[in-house]
Order: structure tokens, then C-alpha cells, then sequence
């Protein structure tokens, strides 16, 4: 073979793999798509609009179902607390043993909530916190920037490359305060 005929035997040998490779990862869109032609003729082809998938919907579990999640032995003690602490209660009828149930888990949810936030809040963000609650009026800003100031200063390698606003939104974010105005 010449020379010259090399490259574009290499080049025509290269498109068709590339080529078969295409169709063997495209095979099911193509699939779909030949599903879903309407009409072939000199104008093209026409499709059938595709049926619109919207999320599925996650199944709800039937009672029985729920009660056959597996579970530990740390889960069955707790439920024979409550039983026991519901009994304790003079609870009229199962709506209101449900509102309590729901009250406690309310509760519980909350607590979880305030033990993940104790574990990622920096120190000097819980003193902000702290200094709020001991008053009902606003803070302005320029005190929150006069702290954050003193928390850059004494953790420097914490807070270098942040800003008050940036020290300010986790706190925001998880509702533990609120920014009524830029003062």
C-alpha cells in the first residue's frame, strides 16, 4: 500500500470505531427515538413529543411495612419508654396522644438540630448569640463587625479569608438570627 493511502486508512479506520462506539452508547436513546418517529417522508422525519416523566413519586409505606424496617435493640427500648411515659400522661382519646407524639418528636427533631449546630458554630458566633439573648434590642452591625474583628484576631487562621457577612450567614442560614437592616 502507498504511502499516501495510509493516513486516510487510518483516518476511515479510526470514524468507524468511533462511530460503532457512538451507536453502542447512544442504542437506547436511538431506541427511543425510532419509538417515537411519527412519519418518515422527503420532508424528514416527525416525532411524537416525548411523554412528560415527572419525579416518581416515593411510595408511602404502609403501616405494617413501616413496622418491619429493621431496628435495633436500642430502638426497642426507647419505644417501651414511651409507652410506658404515654400511659403516664391522662390522654383522652388517640388524637391527642398523637398531637403529643408529634409535640415530642417536634422536640426531639429540634435538639438534633441544636447539637449539630453546637458542633460546627464557631465560639465567637455562640458569644454573639449569647450577648443577643441577653437583650431585646437590635445589635447594631458595627458591634457584630467589632466582634467578628476580635474572633479574626484571636483565631487569625480560622477567619483570615472571611468576611462579617460570611461569619454572619451560617448563623442566618439556621434561623438562629435575623439581619434587619445594613446598620
Amino acid at each position: 500500500m502507498p504511502d499516501s493511502l495510509i493516513w486516510p486508512a487510518v483516518a476511515i479506520i479510526c470514524i468507524i470505531i468511533l462511530g460503532s462506539l457512538a451507536l453502542f452508547l447512544l442504542r437506547p436513546a436511538l431506541l427511543r427515538l425510532v419509538d417515537r418517529t411519527k412519519k418518515v417522508g422527503k420532508d424528514g422525519l416527525t416525532f411524537e413529543r416525548p411523554q412528560e416523566v415527572g419525579k416518581p413519586e416515593t411510595p408511602l409505606l404502609a403501616f405494617d411495612e413501616l413496622m418491619k424496617l429493621p431496628i435495633t435493640a436500642s430502638i426497642l427500648d426507647r419505644e417501651k419508654n414511651i409507652k410506658a411515659q404515654l400511659q403516664t400522661f391522662n390522654l383522652k382519646s388517640d388524637s391527642e396522644r398523637i398531637d403529643v407524639l408529634i409535640r415530642t418528636l417536634s422536640f426531639s427533631r429540634l435538639e438534633v438540630e441544636f447539637n449539630n449546630i453546637s458542633n460546627t458554630i464557631f465560639g465567637s458566633q455562640n458569644n454573639l448569640l449569647v450577648r443577643l439573648s441577653g437583650t431585646s434590642q437590635p445589635l447594631p452591625l458595627t458591634q457584630a463587625q467589632a466582634m467578628f474583628d476580635q474572633a479574626k484576631e484571636t483565631f487569625s487562621a480560622i477567619h483570615e479569608n472571611r468576611t462579617l457577612n460570611d461569619w454572619l450567614s451560617y448563623l442566618i442560614t439556621h434561623n438562629l438570627i435575623t439581619q434587619t437592616t445594613e446598620e
